[in-house]
């Protein structure tokens, strides 16, 4: 099966190659760089992929190209709220994925869910709008971050969005008092709705913004809400667990059995991985031996026969499954 870089680079051929299109091998080896790269990167990052394959060009050009490549679709520029900071994905055409931003490690993890999409177009239709594109962005926190978090927290530590109940108040009488006439006392629920640089929280508490220093807040001791038991803490990143009934995993489908793709689960890598092997949501898959004795599950996808790993075969879930 052609491999999707060489698909791109021969098409960036195809388009460009007979235009007269000025430092077209420069050109042509900047976006050979950038599809050695993985996941979202800056134009910093690019850069130094440049220099490592030999290329010197300044970053004027550098930046014109990869406007060009976003132009003409092989790339595609994102700007999270995270930082702010511009960068650049590969754009596979066809395919279409959204973001969970982890807020504290900075962890990106790309997603797609044909039910999701069919729901968006379901309420633009439902208020007579006609959707050409969109974007959806969750932010939170991911499943290694959720691990390796305590309990309870300090106000202080608690995330910009993020809901917590008040625990304990570690402080002596008379700010505990204090705490008690902006209406914070044990067993209410705050919302953080920003965490200025010079140390400021401003919370909302019972419809009313309340602003704290870092020395106050980090006397409140909170637990946050839970409101997701589908984090994964198996140091994938926290990917979406199954919740569509009508869908399974690969690996839990029996011999003989075939269905369309609903989604492919997982990172970046392992999503992109996949990709290259034919697995996109809407592809016919078929399994052709899922043997317990054995630690890989064979399927056939378009005329191919690939033998999945159980990891692998966890992340793919099928629809319309045949009786």
């Amino acid at each position: 099966m052609p491999d999707r870089d060489q698909q791109e680079k021969e098409q960036f051929r195809r388009l460009f190659g007979r235009r007269g299109l000025d430092r077209f091998e420069e050109r042509f080896q900047i976006l050979d760089s950038f599809l050695k790269l993985e996941g979202h990167v800056s134009l910093a990052q690019i850069a130094d992929q440049v220099r490592q394959d030999g290329l010197g060009v300044d970053n004027e050009f550098l930046q014109q190209c990869m406007d060009q490549l976003c132009r003409f679709g092989f790339a595609s520029q994102v700007v999270f709220d995270r930082d702010e900071t511009l960068l650049y994905e590969h754009r596979q055409l066809g395919v279409h994925h959204d973001h969970m931003v982890c807020t504290q490690c900075g962890a990106i993890i790309e997603f797609n869910d044909d039910a999701l999409e069919h729901l968006q177009e379901k309420l633009a239709a439902e208020y007579g709008f006609f959707m050409l594109q969109h974007k959806m962005e969750i932010y939170g926190l991911c499943g290694q971050c959720m691990a390796q978090r305590d309990d309870l927290i300090p106000l202080s530590k608690a995330r910009i969005g993020e809901k917590v109940e008040i625990v304990n108040v570690a402080a002596g009488r008379k700010m505990q008092m204090r705490f008690a006439s902006m209406g914070l006392r044990t067993g209410i629920f705050v919302e953080i709705i920003s965490s200025a640089m010079g140390g400021q929280i401003v919370i909302a508490s019972d419809c009313n913004r309340l602003i704290l220093c870092a020395g106050m807040a980090s006397k409140i001791w909170v637990r946050p809400e839970k409101r997701s038991e589908g984090v994964s803490d198996d140091g994938t990143g926290g990917q979406f667990l199954p919740f569509f009934s009508e869908s399974l995993p690969i690996i839990r489908m029996a011999p003989g059995k075939q269905g369309s793709i609903a989604r492919v689960n997982g990172g970046h890598f392992s999503r992109r991985r996949l990709g290259k092997m034919g697995f996109h949501p809407g592809v016919l898959v078929q399994v052709i031996n899922n043997s317990p004795l054995s630690k890989s599950i064979e399927v056939m996808v378009r005329g191919h026969r690939f033998s999945l790993s159980e990891k692998d075969a966890s992340k793919i879930f099928v629809e319309n499954i045949t009786p």
